[in-house]
């Protein structure tokens, strides 16, 4: 088993990590952190797509910008208390909150014990930057899995008006489209890492979703794959550009550091999770912020850095252990670190936020907040697949499943892989029948480490309440 990173060096586009790096470079992993265990109470036997039953709040910065922005999403508010049947709860954070406070936040005053799980909102919409809203916050939020977040994180307050318009007119249009075609886009840069990306996860996840629409249970109007050369910057906006509401699919590198660093923060947030399309091309927010780039769809960005930048990687420390035991060189590390925010704050990358601003781009985004790896979706152990749960993502949002209920399904399975993962930690510390403690099995446990990581990191951009076709109400 190896480990693939989907990471271009700015400028030129070489992996920043060339060669796979090995599982023994994992065995000496840390142990994560506990994932936010449910304390919050919501109700779990009613229909969760239902906002009736569900609810849906809105959460914006306790500052003056955050009253022009809650002002600004007054019609989408009221949009959502016509489909709940009682006015939205609008909450008021304050910026920069800690992770201490972000829980205190959450439980005392979105969901305190003295209220029924009744008057409790699974869909939470975050308007602010990270600056505004703190990425503790939304931490906090999303760790249990059981509550449904999305993020509008514009710099630009007349994008939220445009965001707004958008919804706003997609979903009261009487002739709402019912059906959504599927695109499955691999930006074939002639890398290792693209190629086995589109052997292992684009073109099994197109051939599963392809095969279930022959049986009736994929209902898209119909499923495209390709594998775009180097530099087919206008293939894929031509794609993306037709009129019929569209799935994407997409998997490349995301534009990291160039060799040289960044010349700015404002480079940086400008560049930075850019799509890299091979032969010195990219795809900019310039590309996608006017003209019809999939409008009225949804995009899930499988990319480093596709939805943002976090301060500090969650595989830094384990990172500086590759290079204090030999594994890696230090110029591999430094590579990445020409990554790392400018400034120490996380941010949201501009490719997504300037096609949510599109009046004619998609409702929802869903991407990558830090590193991502191919093995969350395929084991190199056993060659088999992990499409499937790419497959459960996009079938909801073709069926016409609320955005924010089809990631979702993401989150059980980074549950499934921490539970497994704390076993086997819990394990070396218990002598085997020879009294020593237990050998563990290396590529399992890389395998699952990397598993729940990577999984957990991946976010929703737009209304979690969003949908990609119309869906009867229930």
């Amino acid at each position: 088993m190896t480990l693939q990173l989907l990471l271009a060096q700015a400028g030129d586009g070489l992996p920043v990590i060339e060669a796979p790096l090995p599982t023994e470079s994992l065995l000496g992993a840390p142990l994560p952190a506990p994932l936010p265990k449910p304390t919050h109470l919501y109700n779990m036997s009613a229909e969760p797509d239902s906002l009736r039953e569900q609810r849906w709040a809105l959460v914006v910065p306790d500052t003056e910008r955050g009253r022009r922005l809650e002002s600004i999403l007054s019609p989408l508010c009221e949009r959502r208390t016509e489909e709940q049947g009682r006015k939205v709860d609008v909450y008021r954070a304050r910026p920069e909150m800690d992770a201490v406070a972000a829980r205190e936040f959450v439980d005392e005053v979105m969901y305190p014990t003295s209220q029924s799980s009744r008057e409790h909102a699974r869909y939470v919409l975050l308007a602010g930057t990270p600056e505004d809203l703190s990425m503790e916050l939304q931490e906090e939020l999303t760790g249990d899995g059981s509550c449904f977040v999305g993020r509008l994180p514009f710099e630009r307050e007349e994008d939220y008006a445009a965001y707004v318009a958008k919804v706003m007119d997609r979903e009261r249009d009487a002739a709402r489209p019912r059906k959504a075609r599927a695109l499955f886009l691999t930006a074939q840069d002639m890398s290792t890492q693209v190629r086995s990306g589109h052997e292992f996860v684009t073109g099994p996840a197109a051939l599963r979703c392809s095969e279930a629409r022959g049986r009736g249970h994929f209902p898209a109007s119909r499923v495209l794959t390709e594998e775009l050369p180097p530099g087919a910057k206008g293939r894929l906006l031509e794609l993306a550009g037709a009129p019929e509401p569209g799935l994407l699919f997409t998997l490349s590198h995301g534009v990291g550091g160039p060799l040289s660093g960044w010349a700015s923060k404002e480079e940086q947030q400008r560049e930075q999770g850019n799509m890299w399309l091979g032969d010195r091309t990219e795809l900019t927010a310039e590309d996608v912020r006017q003209g019809a780039f999939l409008p009225g769809g949804m995009w899930f960005y499988f990319a480093c850095f596709g939805a943002g930048t976090p301060a500090r990687s969650v595989y830094q420390p384990w990172m500086e252990q590759l290079v204090q035991s030999g594994m890696m060189h230090r110029r591999q590390l430094e590579s990445l670190e020409r990554s790392r925010p400018l400034g120490e704050r996380p941010f949201i990358a501009a490719l997504p936020q300037a096609a949510l601003a599109n009046p004619e781009g998609p409702l929802a985004v869903i991407g990558h907040l830090d590193l991502a790896w191919l093995c969350a979706f395929h084991d190199p152990r056993t060659g088999q697949t992990h499409a499937n749960r790419l497959e459960d993502v996009l079938t909801s949002l073709v069926e016409g499943y609320r955005a924010g209920l089809a990631l979702q399904s993401l989150s059980r399975f980074a549950a499934k892989a921490d539970r497994e993962l704390r076993k086997q930690y819990q394990a070396d510390a218990v002598p085997g029948a020879s009294g020593r403690p237990q050998t563990p099995n290396v590529a399992e446990r890389a395998y699952l480490w990397m598993e729940r990581h990577d999984v957990m990191n991946y976010t929703l951009l737009g209304d979690p309440a969003v949908r990609l076709v119309d869906r009867p109400s229930r």
